[in-house]
């Protein structure tokens, strides 16, 4: 049963509504002056600010010299709804990040994120794969210009939110590793702690507090290209990957974790 609060129910939750709409809005006139679409996607940096602004969270970041001005893949252990402000809110680039389908028949907030480029993915793992698949694809091929902003598809590659209180990560479904392979994507991790706190999962009820972000050292797939074939490879990856994050957030956890 999703559990609300008094203030989440009179004053977050239709702030959170207010802020979706009116973000809509920016973004029809945007369309309606034919703004690039890096502009567009400034709104939703601008909507995270004033979301973190209503429910009183701040984001603090470490580890920024390791996003790689290029595209690639960004992997995050999954805490609650509030990692996705976290990440728009640490990362300069195009963050693309992956939504149930469901969330884009959403009135007004489905569109929204459609425009953004936000991607659809299915129940069916083998569907949902093949969408992840061209549009690491497409990441790739995106020319670097002067003053854009560079693309990343942001995946949580556990699958769904943690409800451990210590953090404990789950598994990493390979997939994704073996599309980082197949299109030679960076993987670029980032470990995050605090979120959960924040914001259970199955509730809404927000908690004011801090998410600490440490973004880490980069993976660059080319470095296994001497393990075995790609199935091989990938999990080589998967699991430096998981080892890399688990170790950040074990420092995170060190540091703010008796705050």
């Amino acid at each position: 049963m999703l559990k609300f609060s008094l203030k989440s129910a009179l004053y977050q939750v239709p702030g959170i509504i207010f802020l979706i709409c009116t973000s809509r809005i920016q973004i029809e006139c945007d369309l309606i002056r034919k703004r690039s679409h890096d502009f567009i996607f400034g709104r939703a940096r601008a909507f995270t600010k004033r979301l973190l602004a209503l429910l009183n969270v701040r984001i603090e970041a470490s580890g920024l010299e390791h996003l790689i001005n290029k595209p690639a893949i960004i992997c995050q252990n999954h805490t609650s709804i509030m990692d996705i402000p976290a990440i728009l809110n640490t990362v300069k680039g195009k963050s693309l990040f992956c939504a149930k389908i469901e969330l884009f028949r959403i009135w007004v907030f489905g569109k929204g994120i459609e425009i953004l480029g936000m991607i659809k993915v299915h129940k069916d793992d083998r569907k949902t794969w093949k969408v992840l698949s061209e549009a690491a694809k497409n990441i790739k091929a995106t020319e670097s210009k002067s003053g854009a902003l560079t693309p990343y598809l942001v995946i949580f590659p556990e699958g769904t939110r943690t409800k451990d209180k210590d953090y404990k990560m789950g598994e990493f479904k390979r997939g994704l590793f073996s599309i980082a392979i197949k299109h030679n994507l960076p993987i670029i991790p980032i470990a995050s702690y605090g979120g959960l706190d924040i914001t259970p999962k199955g509730a809404w009820i927000f908690s004011k507090g801090t998410i600490y972000e440490k973004v880490l050292e980069p993976l660059y797939p080319e470095n296994y290209e001497g393990v075995g074939g790609i199935k091989e490879q990938s999990i080589k990856l998967q699991n430096d990957t998981w080892k890399r994050i688990n170790d950040g957030l074990s420092e995170l956890i060190k540091a703010h974790g008796s705050r």
